[in-house]
């Protein structure tokens, strides 16, 4: 799982899931992960996600520009050319408070039938509840989930 895209629904950037330490077991030369990596942090297994749009997040909003390297999550569709509308470099997203997640636990619905360093693996069907998600109104507490986009095992997930 280490190099799938995760998001949150409040999240103005897709990150990468990321392994700092391997626990010896791979996939396609891909390290597995367990339930238990959710560190959050730069340099940790879930990178900040830019910035939250959560009305639960406190702190104050700042203005965030989407750099070279950056992924950010579509803010809309184009019916027209059935496409996800996506910031571009450069573009300024404005009003929305630095997201650091304050995870509510270990991923969810890890796969206990395959251990990984002795912890139930990751899959697609994982998510993390991230509290300022899970308060922010959403209809299910399922919607407001961080969750996978890509498995991270083929170079362009």
């Amino acid at each position: 799982m280490r190099g799938a895209r995760i998001f949150c629904p409040y999240g103005t950037h897709i990150r990468r899931l990321d392994m700092p330490v391997s626990h010896g077991a791979f996939i396609r030369d891909r390290p597995l992960m367990n339930e238990d990596d959710c560190e959050v942090g730069l340099d940790a297994n879930i990178a900040p996600f830019g910035g939250c749009h959560s009305p639960a997040k406190d702190g104050d909003k700042v203005d965030i520009i989407i750099g070279p390297d950056e992924e950010p999550m579509p803010t809309g569709f184009d019916e027209a050319a059935n496409t996800p509308i996506t910031p571009k470099e450069g573009t300024v997203i404005e009003d929305v408070k630095l997201c650091k997640p304050r995870l509510l636990g270990k991923w969810l619905e890890a796969e206990e039938e395959t251990l990984v360093d002795g912890k139930p693996a990751l899959t697609m069907k994982c998510s993390l509840m991230c509290a300022y998600a899970c308060t922010a109104g959403f209809e299910s507490a399922d919607s407001a989930r961080i969750t996978f986009m890509t498995d991270g095992q083929f170079d362009d997930d």
